[in-house]
């Protein structure tokens, strides 16, 4: 009985010691914002990962899985079948590890940030994904209506930037301030102070709040600002305009010219329509024209000190 006991006791303990494993593996997780669709393969099928820097892993996962579900059934064949996967990563650094160790197929990102990874990560830019219908997008500096700054005169004044992962919101606008001659790197400036809003929504309502002088945005969040804010903001500059969004492609990936016309071809039915739309209602797929997308961002990335 006494043994029986014992054993009882041995079990209980090592029953709860794999629960809290996993409880600590989770909150691990949780807090290093790695989420990626559960729904794991077994041995007869290759993964085909898709993915995107985000700081919402869960939602962007729902979006983009069906994208990766598309993908996966159309490259699949009798000799291999793959199943799609989503990885949605919390930083640049992450993602450029993800790469480099092939975990990571095609990569979704604004092209200022994705060349900046692509410096250290095995890829290449493959297309350009045209995200909310729009091919291309600048950034807009805005300020109170009646304000007498103008951005020519941003000294000794706040600005508000959205996060240090947004390319309108932050990359765009910093190096439009380097090129005009202020004195301003991803670490601070000399000659003004700048804040994060975190969110498009915030940076004109901080404008309005006094939160900042003059905040960043793209052209494109500008034209949804609700009417009651927006007649109450207005534009002193604009930067250049950049493609939307590039996909990048690792290059381990061996079918690429069988993805890319996969890719291409996605406009062609409402189905695939429809698979776009999920992911902020990208409409079509397109080619880089190499003379103009891809030689503007990494100039403007260049002037980035």
């Amino acid at each position: 009985m006494k043994l029986y006991i014992i054993l009882g006791i041995i079990g209980i303990a090592i029953v709860s010691g794999m629960i809290g494993y996993q409880a600590l593996s989770s909150a691990d997780d949780v807090e290093n914002n790695v989420v990626e669709n559960t729904d794991t393969t077994s041995s007869d099928y290759e993964l085909f990962t898709i993915g995107t820097i985000h700081r919402d892993s869960a939602k962007m996962v729902k979006r983009y899985q069906p994208l990766a579900d598309y993908i996966a059934e159309k490259i699949s064949d009798e000799n291999k079948m793959y199943k799609g996967k989503v990885m949605i990563l919390p930083s640049q650094e992450k993602m450029i590890e993800a790469i480099n160790n092939h975990e990571m197929d095609l990569y979704f990102d604004s092209p200022l940030i994705g060349i900046k990874i692509m410096n250290d990560a095995e890829i290449e830019p493959f297309l350009l994904s045209w995200k909310e219908g729009h091919r291309e997008y600048h950034t807009v500096f805005i300020t109170a209506i009646d304000s007498e700054i103008t951005f020519d005169n941003l000294f000794n004044k706040t600005l508000v930037f959205e996060d240090t992962e947004s390319t309108s919101g932050y990359y765009l606008p910093v190096i439009h301030l380097q090129n005009a001659g202020y004195d301003i790197d991803l670490d601070g400036s000399e000659d003004f102070s700048f804040v994060f809003s975190n969110d498009d929504e915030n940076t004109p309502v901080w404008i309005l709040e006094g939160k900042g002088d003059v905040g960043a945005t793209s052209n494109l969040d500008f034209e949804d600002i609700p009417a009651n804010i927006k007649e109450r903001v207005k534009i002193i500059e604009s930067t250049e305009s950049l493609p939307r969004q590039m996909v990048f492609v690792g290059n381990h990936v061996e079918q690429q010219d069988e993805l890319k016309e996969i890719l291409l071809d996605m406009d062609d039915n409402s189905n695939s329509l429809e698979i776009l739309g999920k992911i902020s209602d990208t409409s079509k797929f397109s080619e880089i024209n190499w003379d103009e997308d891809f030689e503007i961002s990494e100039k403007l990335m260049g002037l980035l000190k």
